[in-house]
């Protein structure tokens, strides 16, 4: 993750990523192995965070609060 990226940036970073070790694994076109990780759960959830509301959010900032939301939810009874 670059210091000033945006989460959109860092959410499409992974997918490409994910989509050029598939096509590595199985030789693949990269646009079927993008298609195909994008239909996963996770896939689904990377494509929602680079489209998503806090898509132009610095990474950096959002993953802070995240971890913050995180552990205040740890912290309340259920």
């Amino acid at each position: 993750m670059q210091e000033n990226q945006r989460v959109s940036d860092m959410a499409d970073e992974v997918l490409l990523r994910q989509a050029a070790a598939r096509v590595e694994r199985t030789g693949e076109l990269f646009e079927v192995a993008l298609k195909a990780i994008l239909e996963t759960e996770a896939g689904q959830q990377l494509g929602e965070l680079r489209d998503g509301s806090h898509r132009d959010e610095r990474a950096k900032w959002w993953q802070e609060d995240l971890l913050r939301e995180r552990a205040r939810e740890r912290g309340r009874p259920h």
